[in-house]
């Protein structure tokens, strides 16, 4: 599938590098256990919680639409509606894990990504390519990994901004020998800007609370842990088929787990209970979206020898939901599934198998597995290439809405090529990918959904980051080429072309930095009203800059602002976005 000569890898990622010592940075959820990412056989990105403060990014959407392979489609501002194309996958192709439990609505299908509070994460993982070998239906494009806040002092952040924007959080811990507990409480608002000019004529803002509590203990038997996090808030919108314009969301979230090292095995155990809400309603209606999840996970990774490694594990989750109308055929279903990995690292090879099967009550069993190999050159240069499958389960929207569901359809199946060069030195990491996926069954449709013969998504993505001296520079460039082959049309909101520039100066106890972001066109998809397609949505860069100056060891002054050139763009047709606008933030930080 993939027709691509080493010569033009070796050429196109050329660069005059330092031979150095590579800076390790680890990855959790790529292959489930903790590894080097410059071991990872597949492309990840990951952010740690000083990276995502330094990037100043309003919100999660916006801080993972400035990485690698990775395009954010907005309806409005701050809380309305994003959706992720990663890796040119649909917005549902895409797994989100918080503190690595399945996360996201049955109904739609999807995770909101809008609703997230980045003062409560603590770290991001973004993994490219398809994981279902190792964590089942969604993971068809990647995964994205996030795991919350445990404080490990007092930290205090105030905010104020553009658009009405006010936030505050304050993160508190406590230490007693063995017992470790920590709390996070956060409050953010903002008066918007009116995403829907042509429909209604007002501002559409938003407004979120959030808190967690938590406690770790470590004992002979291993480190137990517990934690609690709830997330509620309202976001307007406009619309031009009923009264209804405000949304209403909670999420709920409580995890129990157990992690013990036993010799050469580590054994994992989490329990989790997860409710997705969002409620649409207006001055005469309401429209709830509810999903409970239960979930439990079980994983032992066994170290064999010095170049061996097994992981085994089982996993189970059962999906219900709940809506007042219409009501639904089915209501809930379960999965079951068991899954395996085996890790070889002879000498300069590593190899990697992992395989999973899931029984669903709804639609029986399906099988996903993935290979992958890489070999290093040099100490520095690693090649690699992977197969693997996925999958994903219809939403029960699509099953069953009237009028729209098609109790017939069956998963989403794809089967993705990978192959790429990559070189990680102490001052230059750069990585080529050329990656090739078949999705069958793909579920689209206007009137109502059916499965698709065949989609295709070809695509290139560079990634390279510099470190020198006081600077850091990092560029992240994307070529997708995603199509409905049955149409020979496009697929909805994917750039061909998409770029990512950032650049940081670090001067004692001033930084500053400036980012580029740039998009081709994209196609929008059929108009009801005019019927035919939607024309292209144009192109756009967009530039910001920023800085923070440390006042003193406890306290930070941070600045942004965003869209300097104040920018007229759309990334789904008849929504507007934000112009330029300002953030300002003071952090305190105690020891």
């Amino acid at each position: 599938m993939l027709n691509v000569s080493l010569a033009a890898l070796a050429v196109a990622t050329a660069v005059s590098v330092v031979h150095a010592e590579s800076i390790e940075t680890i990855t959790v959820y790529s292959s489930r256990h903790a590894q080097p990412v410059e071991q990872a056989l597949n492309s990840v990105s990951v952010l740690d919680r000083a990276e995502i403060v330094s990037r100043q990014a309003q919100d999660l959407p916006a801080l993972l639409n400035q990485l690698p392979g990775v395009t954010i489609s907005r309806d409005g501002g701050r809380g309305q509606n994003s959706g992720i194309f990663l890796r040119g996958g649909n917005t549902g192709h895409t797994l989100v894990l918080v503190d690595g439990v399945r996360t996201g609505s049955a109904t739609l299908g999807i995770s909101s990504l809008a609703m997230i509070p980045l003062d409560l994460i603590e770290r991001i993982e973004v993994i490219r390519g398809p994981r279902a070998a190792w964590y089942g239906s969604d993971a068809v494009a990647g995964v994205i990994a996030i795991t919350t806040r445990r404080a490990q002092s007092t930290e205090l952040n105030v905010a104020t901004g553009s658009y009405g924007l006010l936030e505050s959080d304050l993160a508190l811990q406590h230490r007693k020998g063995a017992l470790q507990l920590h709390a996070n409480v956060g409050y953010s608002r903002a008066d918007g800007f009116d995403v829907q000019p042509a429909f209604d004529p007002d501002k559409d803002g938003y407004w979120q609370r959030f808190a967690k509590l938590g406690a770790d203990y470590d004992a002979e038997l291993g480190r137990f842990y517990w934690h609690s996090h709830i997330n509620s808030g309202r976001y307007d919108f406009d619309t031009s088929w009923g009264s209804e314009d405000r949304s209403a969301i909670l999420q709920r979230s409580h995890v129990l787990g157990w992690q013990h090292q036993i010799a050469a095995s580590q054994h994992q155990l989490q329990l989790s209970r997860n409710l997705d809400a969002d409620t649409t309603f207006g001055p005469d209606s309401e429209s709830p979206f509810e999903t409970r999840r239960d979930e439990a996970n079980y994983q032992i990774n066994q170290q064999l020898s010095s170049e061996w490694s097994v992981l085994l594990g089982a996993n189970w989750y059962q999906e219900e939901v709940a809506k007042n109308e219409p009501d639904y055929e089915v209501r809930s279903r379960t999965n079951r599934a068991l899954f395996s990995g085996i890790q070889y690292q002879p000498e300069q090879w590593l190899l990697e198998i992992a395989a999973r099967q899931d029984r669903f009550s709804q639609y029986g069993t399906e099988r996903t597995w993935q290979l992958a190999a890489g070999y290093y050159f040099t100490e520095q240069w690693l090649l690699r290439v992977s197969r693997g499958t996925a999958f994903k389960a219809p939403s029960f929207n699509e099953l069953y809405w009237p009028g729209f569901g098609n109790a017939d359809l069956r998963p989403e199946e794809s089967r993705s090529d990978e192959i790429a060069l990559r070189y990680s030195g102490r001052q230059i990491h750069s990585e080529l990918v050329f990656f090739d996926r078949e999705i069958t069954n793909l579920i689209q449709g206007l009137d109502q959904v059916e499965n698709v013969r065949l989609a295709t998504v070809r695509g290139a993505e560079y990634s390279l980051g510099i470190q020198q001296a006081n600077w850091q520079h990092q560029l992240g460039y994307t070529w997708l080429d995603a199509r409905n082959e049955q149409s020979n049309e496009p697929l909805i909101r994917r750039p061909k072309h998409s770029v990512n520039l950032r650049t940081q100066l670090q001067l004692q106890q001033w930084s500053g930095f400036a980012t580029l972001d740039y998009q081709s066109a994209t196609f929008q998809g059929f108009d009801w009203n005019s019927n035919a397609n939607y024309p292209d949505l144009g192109g756009f860069t967009l530039v910001g800059i920023g800085g923070s100056y440390q006042l003193n060891p406890s306290w930070q002054l941070r600045l942004k602002l965003d869209n300097v050139t104040n920018k007229v763009y759309q990334t789904s047709i008849g929504y507007a976005t934000a112009g330029r606008n300002l953030g300002l933030r003071l952090s305190y930080q105690g020891f």
